[in-house]
């Protein structure tokens, strides 16, 4: 089933929302203007009424010829209701409605003054009240014109109702098609894109759009940024890890190509001593490789989504990873000068990333000297520090160390694949912070990792 076009469902809310405001206004004119021709009545009836003739003795007025009905350009039918019910008509025998239960309590003294509309086959307007005298006067006035006049109004309305309409539904396409036209130059070069995979393509927007269409195509470009460091990256870190690992591959497929000449070449059998080396060595560029590869996989995992987010203690996670550190370094000392720090975040990432640090720390650390670690707390963050007394990294190579891969030239005369800090510094971002070197004073290097406290 396809989906309703964005375009056709505002075209038809924009029509629909100013069809009902046209007719709400077209029904308030036609009710307004019926309550002020029954107005006008009423006026021309309390007139009327203040004439002295009628403000007392009505009912001995007179009788004179009538017209049968009563016209609404004549003066109003005068009529004079007894208790009883019975009506005079001073001036003639013209119809007039039949008196009502109104009159009657007008008749009665029971209110002073009554207006009242009868429909009956003719419209009129009727006004009762008592005179000086103490006769109830009955004037009925006749509105046939009103309904005429109502009439023709409601026909006009209905024509310019539907005018409107047909205008406001044009109006309608032609603005929404204007404020569209951001849009579609947004889905044109998002299409664009996707046809061609070009992630450099940025979508293209007017200083004068909408506030909200620019909002859109600066966050597609970020997108689109983001997307084409993603695969940057990815491509970077393919290259890398293929040279990385080709160079252990490549040791170790020559040792296993050694030992297998040996056994199948009796001519060149090799010593114990030689074989056992060999194997020491294959076995040393296995563990290697394994490392390797285990540290490319998390590099390469979302870390937003290896774990959930929860509520821990740093001083614990620190704690951990230096038992880690402990068993791994047996010849080098850690000192611990941790506090409670609570914070969120992922534990086994966090652990990996003190466990780097420390195991960086330690690398460079001679076996009469001690990895010092503390835990500082600050306004709205809180932070790892890990210092050794090795050489230092220069200048130059201080934040060229978190690069993937990258080792500085004393660091490649010692194990290690030129990752940990790269995934340090993934982690502390992926938990808001961040992460770096500084120069320790009296020599070394100061590791930080810094998170933000929660709120």
């Amino acid at each position: 089933m396809s989906r309703p076009r964005l375009r056709k469902q505002l075209g038809r809310l924009a029509i629909g929302t100013a069809a009902a405001a046209i007719v709400t206004v077209s029904v308030t004119a036609w009710v307004l203007l019926a309550a002020q021709l029954t107005n006008q009545a009423d006026r021309r009836l309390e007139v009327y009424s203040r004439v002295p003739l009628l403000q007392c003795g009505v009912a001995s007025l007179p009788q004179h010829d009538h017209p049968a009905r009563i016209r609404s350009d004549q003066a109003p039918l005068v009529q004079v209701v007894a208790a009883n019910g019975t009506v005079t008509t001073p001036r003639g025998n013209a119809t007039a409605p039949p008196v009502s239960v109104t009159d009657l309590r007008v008749a009665s003294g029971e209110i002073p003054a009554a207006r009242y509309t009868v429909t009956d086959g003719e419209r009129y307007r009727v006004l009762v009240y008592r005179n000086r005298c103490g006769e109830t006067v009955r004037l009925v006035a006749d509105m046939s014109n009103r309904a005429d006049l109502l009439g023709d109004f409601g026909f006009v309305l209905l024509v310019i109702d539907a005018v409107a309409v047909a205008l406001a539904a044009w109006l309608s396409s032609v603005v929404i098609g204007a404020g569209f036209r951001p849009l579609d130059r947004i889905v044109s070069a998002v299409e664009y894109v996707e046809s061609t995979r070009d992630l450099d393509a940025a979508v293209p927007h007017d200083p004068g759009d909408p506030d909200e269409t620019a909002r859109i195509a600066h966050s597609v470009n970020s997108m689109l940024a983001a997307l084409a460091r993603a695969k940057l990256a990815q491509h970077q870190l393919v290259e890398d890890a293929s040279h990385e690992l080709g160079t252990p591959l490549t040791s170790l497929r020559t040792n296993v190509a050694l030992l297998l000449r040996s056994e199948l070449n009796a001519e060149r059998k090799l010593s114990m001593r030689e074989r056992r080396q060999l194997l020491v060595e294959s076995d040393a560029q296995l563990k290697e490789l394994s490392a390797l590869l285990a540290e490319v996989v998390d590099l390469a995992r979302d870390p937003r989504s290896a774990e959930d987010f929860d509520l821990l203690n740093l001083a614990d996670v620190v704690h951990s990873a230096a038992a880690r550190a402990r068993s791994r370094n047996p010849k080098v000392g850690f000192d611990l000068s941790t506090r409670s720090a609570m914070i969120e975040g992922q534990p086994l990432m966090l652990e990996r990333a003190v466990l780097n640090l420390l195991d960086n720390a330690a690398k460079w650390t001679r076996a009469d000297q001690r990895v010092t670690v503390r835990i500082g707390v600050g306004d709205g963050h809180v932070s790892v520090c890990v210092a050794d007394r090795g050489p230092g990294v220069p200048a130059t190579d201080i934040d060229r160390v978190f690069q993937r891969f990258y080792r500085t030239v004393e660091a490649r005369a010692l194990p290690g694949s030129g990752l940990g800090l790269a995934i340090v510094r993934q982690t502390a971002e992926a938990h808001g912070g961040c992460a770096w070197l500084s120069r320790r004073e009296g020599g070394g290097t100061e590791a930080w990792l810094r998170l933000p406290r929660p709120r």
